[in-house]
């Protein structure tokens, strides 16, 4: 299976959506059992720009990226484009109102976030780098096989729902693993910044999942 190719510039109105989710609490879903909210937390773009509150960062856009700003941002984007071509299956196939939820919610913050790592890129001049992360997709943490992929297109209702949530845990702890790698590092602080969130945003996803996956009935 050949993956589907994906947009290289960014999509300025999606990426608006996906942070106006964040800042309104929408990248939320409700706890079935005590009827709070579980806060997903979404990553501005590291180039200084803007924080998921619309906020200035006050920090420069010109920073110098390292050799593992460029990997780390890369790879990621290959990762999320596997988080997001997964979840795009869910609709019409999840029978978990709450699976179908948090799908839908992947699916748009995580293309929205891919776009903004792509723009980042390209600002560094680094598209030719932007191979690194492809190259890396075979042996990415938590990987989503193109295998996984089409067997989830081939299934629905409660058969769907496990998939997704047994492949997505480990995907999610993959990005962690990522993360908490670069942050190991030196490099941009706006890279770091962005590290350090989206370790904290697919850790909350990573509960949130095996709360779901706790309930789900057995295959």
């Amino acid at each position: 299976m050949t993956r589907r190719a994906r947009g290289g510039g960014p999509r300025i109105a999606r990426v608006a959506v996906a942070l106006l989710i964040a800042v309104a609490g929408a990248g939320c879903t409700a706890d079935p059992g005590t009827g709070t909210a579980a806060t997903f937390v979404t990553p501005s773009p590291p180039d200084g720009s803007e924080r998921a509150t619309g906020a200035p960062t006050g920090d420069p856009v010109d920073s110098e990226a390292t050799a593992a700003d460029v990997a780390f941002v890369a790879t990621m984007v290959v990762h999320h484009e596997q988080a997001v071509e997964l979840a795009e299956l869910a609709p019409g196939r999840a029978r978990d109102p709450e699976v179908a939820e948090l799908a839908a919610r992947m699916a748009l913050v995580q293309e929205a976030e891919a776009d903004a790592m792509r723009t980042w890129l390209e600002r560094r001049d680094s598209r030719d780098d932007m191979g690194t992360g492809h190259d890396l997709a075979e042996g990415m943490a938590g990987e989503i096989s193109s295998s996984t992929i089409d067997r989830a297109a081939e299934l629905d209702g409660a058969a769907f729902d496990r998939l997704f949530v047994q492949a997505m845990i480990p995907h999610h702890r993959g990005a962690v693993e990522m993360a908490e790698a670069r942050l190991a590092e030196a490099g941009d602080p706006a890279v770091t910044r962005w590290a350090r969130a989206i370790a904290t945003a697919q850790a909350l996803e990573i509960d949130r999942l095996l709360e779901i996956e706790a309930r789900l009935p057995a295959g």
